[in-house]
């Protein structure tokens, strides 16, 4: 199981979530793909991933370019845990 810091978002009629996640995962394609799939299983919405301290971002192009107008502090985080 997995813990990690996700943001519930509607924006533009759209439902999706961010998943904060450690930097290395979002290095990895592997890895990236596995974490967005899960996590989109999961969670029922369109998933993207944001590394936890370098802010670097990956999943659907639409989410992550409106991820890059919005600093991470705005975003309403809460614990989520995979199982």
């Amino acid at each position: 199981m997995a813990t990690c810091d996700v943001a519930l978002v509607r924006q533009g009629g759209v439902n999706f979530a961010i998943v904060c996640v450690a930097d290395h995962v979002i290095n990895s394609t592997s890895s990236s793909e596995q974490m967005v799939r899960a996590w989109t299983y999961e969670l029922g919405v369109p998933v993207a991933l944001m590394g936890a301290r370098q802010h670097n971002t990956y999943g659907r192009r639409d989410i992550v370019d409106w991820l890059s107008n919005v600093h991470p502090g705005r975003l309403p985080w809460r614990r989520a845990t995979l199982s």
